[in-house]
């Protein structure tokens, strides 16, 4: 079984070193690695310094697309396993060895991921660090269905999210992350939503989404293959390009995956929006975030609202 990994990177040198290192300590090693630059750095003497023990190939091309740079790799790949990374993950030591294990011992199964070992910090982190405030946004989060952490990779009627961080067996899943990892056989059938420009919020969702609804139960997470995700803040859209990326990707994703479904598809979008407008809000109230933060949520709403977003 020949398991190829696809990494797409923009400007993140450090980051994609680390991952490489990682790799370096494999208990087994990858057949092959497509590292896709996006930017303007020199990569070459990364894939020079670990040529000799890892199957780098590094391609320069001119676009700054996530879902282009993986569809791009899927393309260069030969693997029969064809697994995708973020540049700042970092693997544990057996991360490709399960892998393998999990398709040999699972050969019906389309894609598995495994888990994130520190989601819980680094989500902390993304609300300034306090464990607390983490905690009371989980609960608002299940309660107005947002994207919440859980026991299971779940998409909601609302076009949020459940993701499986507390997982302690092999699980049947509705979505991949990031971190996924696909039977070849999958990319004959899906490719990635090149709509989606830039970092493209939601791109593992609308990707791996119809795949298990169309073959149900194809997808898992293996709590064996696991990994820290550092969460580089290099590259990802900031203030206001963030506030609009998070609501009108999302509403595209809505819109792709549960619009059909009529009524209570749109109630469930609308009572997120609520929620995501009250905990916005409520951060404000604890520091977390400034007013102007809230306003460009008012306005990005505002415009779906009335038709008038990108």
């Amino acid at each position: 079984m020949k398991v190829s990994f696809v990494i797409p990177t923009l400007n993140r040198v450090n980051e994609l070193e680390r991952l490489l290192q990682s790799f370096l300590y494999q208990t087994q090693k990858p057949d092959e690695i497509i590292i896709v630059e996006q930017g303007d750095e020199h990569l070459s003497t990364i894939g020079l310094k670990h040529h000799n023990t890892l199957p780098i190939h590094i391609y320069n091309v001119d676009f700054e697309s996530l879902t282009k740079a993986r569809n791009f790799g899927v393309e260069k790949s030969s693997g029969d396993i064809i697994g995708f990374l973020d540049d700042d993950i970092v693997l544990t030591k057996n991360y490709v060895e399960n892998i393998k294990r999990f398709f040999s011992s699972h050969p019906g199964t389309l894609g598995v991921q495994g888990v994130i070992t520190n989601f819980r910090q680094g989500h902390t982190k993304k609300v300034g660090g306090n464990p607390f405030v983490y905690s009371l946004y989980n609960v608002f989060a299940k309660f107005f269905l947002l994207n919440n952490s859980s026991d299971k990779n779940r998409l909601l009627w609302s076009g949020r999210n459940q993701y499986a961080s507390k997982v302690n067996k092999i699980m049947n899943c509705e979505w991949l992350s990031g971190i996924g990892n696909y039977h070849r056989r999958v990319f004959d059938e899906f490719t990635f939503d090149e709509f989606l420009d830039g970092y493209a919020l939601g791109e593992d969702k609308l990707f791996s989404y119809p795949i298990s609804e169309k073959y149900q139960k194809s997808l898992c997470v293996d709590p064996e293959i696991q990994c820290e995700h550092h969460h580089a803040p290099l590259g990802r859209p900031q203030d206001k390009k963030w506030v609009e990326m998070k609501i009108y990707y999302t509403y595209y994703l809505w819109s792709k995956l549960f619009k059909k479904r009529g009524f209570f598809a749109y109630l469930a979008f609308f009572w997120a929006s609520v929620g995501d407008l009250f905990i916005v809000f409520f951060s404000v109230i604890l520091f977390q975030n400034t007013f102007k933060f809230l306003w460009w949520h008012i306005i990005c709403y505002a415009k779906l609202l009335f038709g008038k977003h990108i």
